[in-house]
């Protein structure tokens, strides 16, 4: 996901972002609780995933770029704060699913151990397969493509100096993935398009440029009517897109599909300048924004407990009333995984491993 990297360096509007994407997210997994969700405008929330991915890009560029250039801070502290931020959070859920038999793999053993063991170091996503890069906490998967992109980052700086060239290795790299697609059998799209680390590079990449034009636009002083100008063609291209994504093959949807929309959105509200990003300063969108990690890899854990505590007690409550119960579970949970767990083991893991 697209985590914030300090406290004090934040952009309100897209922190509130994060968790609207999480909600779409949150909506395109609550088909396990009932088929009323298994409609288009309710799956397709998986692009959060790619917002979030492309948000990475643009926030960790916005928080490091010019650190790293400067001198001002080293690649030990960059990887020990991304590892504080990503891995206790990741061990606790790993843990909580292996006890309650979350997982996908039904044996036991050493092939047990090896889906285990490649949830735990993150690199199960790159093996095209789903009982690995789904097994246990499934939503974790994107974890592995975000690890990717912070060991990389640090050794993009130089390429990232140059505009020109970011561009060259996005566009060489999105010619690649589009003729890959294409390429793809049906069955094998998933394990190669949407979870594998490599694959999903462009859209880090993208996130990067995107740092770039927002430090070129911000240099212009847009006025409050251009920037509520590009907030609405934004918002507007996305749902255009979002809703006519069911004519395009899968595929491309998992990622490039979007990349144009995602991009106009992360663009548009990172400059503050309209009045969707003035509403979206809210502090209660800010705090979900916050708690958008937590919320991302907790969510299925309830949704799946619902869905078989239906199934063992044979009662079932109608979604309307089920759904929003269970985004409130979510949410408390949230809440109190990031005051008591994640802030707290943040600061001693990065006072811990900068001694």
């Amino acid at each position: 996901m697209g985590y914030f990297v300090q406290k004090n360096i934040m952009i309100n509007s897209l922190t509130s972002l994060r968790f609207i994407f999480a909600m779409m997210v949150f909506g395109a997994h609550c088909y396990v609780i009932d088929d009323f969700f298994s409609t288009h405008f309710f799956k397709e929330g998986f692009v959060g995933v790619s917002f979030f991915f492309v948000l990475s890009g643009f926030i960790i560029a916005y928080n490091y770029q010019h650190k790293l250039e400067e001198n001002k801070t080293d690649r030990k502290k960059f990887w020990v704060a991304r590892f504080a931020r990503v891995y206790p959070l990741h061990w606790l859920t790993l843990f909580v699913a292996a006890v309650l038999g979350n997982y996908v793999v039904a044996s036991g053993g050493m092939d047990w151990l090896a889906h285990f063991l490649t949830s735990l170091t993150l690199t199960n996503a790159y093996i095209p397969k789903a009982d690995y890069f789904f097994s246990f906490n499934s939503p974790s998967w994107s974890l592995c493509c975000e690890q990717l992109f912070y060991f990389c980052f640090p050794f993009l700086i130089p390429l990232a100096k140059s505009y020109r060239r970011l561009l060259y290795v996005f566009l060489t790299m999105g010619v690649a993935v589009v003729v890959g697609m294409y390429l793809t059998p049906l069955e094998e799209i998933k394990g190669y398009w949407y979870v594998n680390p490599i694959t999903r590079f462009p859209d880090f990449i993208l996130g990067m440029l995107l740092f770039r034009l927002y430090e070129h636009l911000k240099s212009k002083n847009l006025t409050i009517r251009q920037g509520n100008i590009m907030e609405f063609v934004s918002v507007a291209v996305f749902v255009a897109f979002y809703l006519y994504a069911s004519e395009i093959p899968k595929v491309y949807r998992y990622s490039c599909y979007y990349w144009l929309p995602v991009a106009m959105v992360i663009i548009s509200f990172a400059l503050q300048k309209g009045v969707f990003s003035k509403l979206l300063n809210n502090r209660l969108m800010v705090t979900g924004g916050e708690i958008s990690y937590s919320f991302y890899l907790i969510h299925l854990f309830v949704l799946l407990s619902y869905a078989e505590w239906q199934k063992a007690t044979a009662l079932r409550m109608e979604w309307y009333y089920s759904v929003p119960v269970l985004f409130a579970v979510v949410i408390l949970l949230s809440l109190l995984s990031y005051r008591y767990f994640e802030k707290p083991m943040n600061r001693k893991i990065k006072l811990l491993l900068n001694k």
